[in-house]
C-alpha cells in the first residue's frame, strides 16, 4: 500500500492507537488497537476464545492492516487470563543465557499470535540504575548494559523472527529517577557522555540490530536539552523535538516507528493548557503514535495540517514508518488472524516458563545452613509472607503446599508471627512479594508489612530465611542481617516452584545476580 492511497484522515488515523472496548467494537479504521490487561493492572478475565472472536472484528473492519499490541513485558499471561506468564524479565537476566533470552521472545510472539496480536510493547530496555526507582525494578534485566544489551537483542530476535513486533521501552532511558512517570514527569539524570555509555548505548545498539518500534517515555534528559519550557523546566521526551526528532531519529538514525508511552499519565498532563494541545505538540515533536489520544484528535489533527502548524511532510514521515511496521511483519500479504499454536509450541512455551525460572533464583548467601532442606534437618517451617499485594497471598499459599508436598510440616502465618510462635518453629520464611504497579507507587514496605519486617529484627533472626519474589534489592534494605537470602525476582507460581526445588536440592541455585546488590 502507498501512502498516496490515503485520505488525510486515515492517514491521521494511521497514528492512532485506541484501547480495545470488549463491549463496544470501535469502527474507526485505526492504526493499532490495544487491548485488555495493563502493565498496572491484572490480567484480564476475558477467556482467549472471546478475546479472539473480539481481536478478530478489528482485523475484519481493516482495509489497512491493523496492528494489535498489548504490554508482553513478561509473557502474555500477565495480560490475559488464560495464556502464560513468564517471570520478570529480571528472572531473565539472572539466568545469564542467550538462549533462554530469544526464547523468552519466541514464546511471547507464540501466545500473541496465538490471540491475533502483532506488536508488543516490550521489551523494557531500561537500565535500573537507581535501586530505589518504583517503576522499573524487576521490570528490567539488569543495570549493566552489556549484560542488557546481550540478552535483549535476543528477546527482540525471539518475537521479531516470529511475527512480532518489538517496541525497545522507555526513551530516553528510565530507571535513573526514585519517582514515577505514571505520577509526575520524571528525569534521566545522567550526563550526557556517561549516558551514551549507559542508557543511550543500550538503545543504539537495539535499533542498529532493527527493533520495530521504541515507546517514547515522559522522561527528561537535563544533560542533553538546551531548550527551557516556559515554565522554566526541560520537557519530557513525549513533547521534546529535542530528543525524539534531533537525538532519536537524527542523531542515532532510527528510521522506526516511535509511539508515545499513555498520553493519560502525569508525566505528559500539565505542561499545556489542555491534552488535546498536548498530543499535537507531542507529534510535532516526532511521536508517530498517539497511544490512547482524547476523541477530538483526529479532528483536532486534521485542523492542524490543514493550517500548516504540523507540516505534510511530519505527518507522511510518521505514516511511512507506520506502513513500513506492517509490511516487515508481512501484515499486508498474510492472513492476519489468530494462529493456532501445536501441542509442540505449547510444551515449547511452557519449557521456556520453566527454565526461566529454574535457572534464575539466585543464592546470595546461607550462613544459615539451611540448603538443601529436608524433613530431617528441619521439620516445622513458618511462612510468613510479606507483601502490599493481596493476591500475592495466594503464591505465599503455593509457597506452603509446595513445602507440604515434601513432607514438611508447613504453618501459614498471614499476619505476621509473635516472639511465642517464633519459638514453635525450626525455621521461619519470609516470603516477600513485590513489583511495580502492585500497588502504584514506592516499593518500600509501609503499615503491616513493616511490622513484619520489625518482627524479624527483633526475634529469631538465626532460624530465619528470607525469599524475595520480588526486587532484590530488599537483601540489603531491609535484611543485611539475614543469615540466608534468596532472591527470585519474580511472585509468578513457576518462580515460586522454582524455589522450593532448589532449596530441597532437586535443582541447583543460581549464583549470578543480574544487578548490583
Amino acid at each position: 500500500m502507498k501512502i498516496t492511497d490515503l485520505s488525510l484522515k486515515e492517514k491521521i488515523l494511521q497514528t492512532v492507537v485506541i484501547k480495545v472496548n470488549k463491549d463496544k467494537f470501535i469502527s474507526d479504521q485505526v492504526g493499532a488497537a490495544f487491548f485488555f490487561g495493563e502493565i498496572i493492572t491484572e490480567a484480564d478475565e476475558m477467556g482467549i476464545e472471546q478475546a479472539k472472536r473480539t481481536l478478530a472484528q478489528y482485523i475484519d473492519n481493516a482495509r489497512i492492516p491493523i496492528l494489535i499490541t498489548s504490554d508482553f513485558e513478561n509473557g502474555c499471561g500477565s495480560m490475559l487470563k488464560g495464556l502464560t506468564p513468564l517471570p520478570y524479565l529480571m528472572s531473565l537476566g539472572a539466568t545469564n543465557s542467550e538462549e533462554i533470552a530469544y526464547n523468552y521472545g519466541k514464546a511471547t510472539a507464540l501466545e500473541a499470535r496465538s490471540v491475533g496480536a502483532n506488536w508488543s510493547f516490550s521489551p523494557v530496555c531500561d537500565l535500573n540504575i537507581n535501586k530505589r526507582n518504583p517503576l522499573i525494578n524487576v521490570r528490567g534485566i539488569s543495570d549493566d548494559p552489556e549484560l542488557a544489551i546481550r540478552l535483549l537483542k535476543q528477546v527482540i530476535r525471539g518475537m521479531q523472527e516470529n511475527g512480532l513486533a518489538a517496541c525497545a521501552k522507555h526513551f530516553p532511558g528510565d530507571g535513573l529517577d526514585y519517582r514515577d512517570q505514571h505520577i509526575v514527569t520524571t528525569n534521566n539524570t545522567l550526563d550526557f557522555d556517561e549516558w551514551k555509555k549507559l542508557s543511550g548505548r543500550v538503545f543504539q545498539e537495539l535499533i542498529d540490530d532493527g527493533v520495530y518500534s521504541v515507546m517514547a517515555g515522559h522522561i527528561t534528559l537535563p544533560s542533553y536539552q538546551k531548550e527551557v519550557f516556559e515554565n522554566g523546566m526541560k520537557l519530557p521526551a513525549t513533547l521534546s523535538h529535542e530528543l525524539i526528532t534531533n537525538l532519536l531519529k537524527k542523531d542515532m538514525g532510527y528510521n522506526g516507528v516511535v509511539v508515545t508511552d499513555a498520553l493519560g499519565m502525569g508525566g505528559f498532563n500539565g505542561w499545556y493548557d489542555s491534552m488535546q494541545r498536548a498530543e499535537i505538540e507531542s507529534f510535532k515533536a516526532g511521536c508517530d503514535m498517539m497511544l490512547w489520544p482524547t476523541k477530538d484528535y483526529v479532528k483536532n489533527m486534521t485542523e492542524a495540517v490543514e493550517n500548516g502548524y504540523i507540516s505534510v511532510e511530519r505527518l507522511d514521515d510518521a505514516v511511512t514508518r507506520i506502513l513500513e511496521m506492517k509490511e516487515k511483519l508481512g501484515l499486508f500479504e498474510k492472513d492476519n488472524h489468530a494462529i493456532k499454536l501445536s501441542a509442540e509450541d505449547l510444551a515449547f512455551v511452557k519449557k521456556t516458563q520453566q527454565d526461566t525460572a529454574e535457572k534464575s533464583v539466585t543464592l546470595i548467601r546461607d550462613n544459615g545452613k539451611f540448603f538443601p532442606m529436608s524433613p530431617d534437618k528441619v521439620k516445622k517451617i513458618a511462612v510468613v509472607p510479606i507483601t502490599h499485594h493481596l493476591p500475592s497471598f495466594e503464591e505465599a499459599e503455593l509457597l506452603c503446599d509446595e513445602l507440604r508436598a515434601r513432607d514438611f510440616e508447613v504453618n501459614y502465618f498471614k499476619d505476621g508471627m509473635k516472639e511465642s510462635d517464633i519459638d514453635e518453629h525450626e525455621l521461619v520464611i519470609y516470603a516477600v512479594f513485590s513489583r511495580p504497579f502492585r500497588p502504584m507507587g514506592f516499593l518500600d514496605f509501609h503499615s503491616a508489612e513493616a511490622r513484619k519486617v520489625r518482627a524479624y529484627l527483633t526475634y529469631g533472626t538465626k532460624k530465619s530465611m528470607i525469599v524475595s519474589f520480588g526486587s532484590p534489592y530488599f537483601g540489603n534494605q531491609y535484611f543485611e542481617r539475614a543469615v540466608t537470602y534468596v532472591n527470585a525476582y519474580s511472585m509468578v507460581s513457576p518462580s515460586v516452584k522454582a524455589f522450593v526445588r532448589a532449596a530441597v536440592g532437586e535443582i541447583p541455585f543460581g549464583e549470578f545476580s543480574p544487578v548490583e546488590l
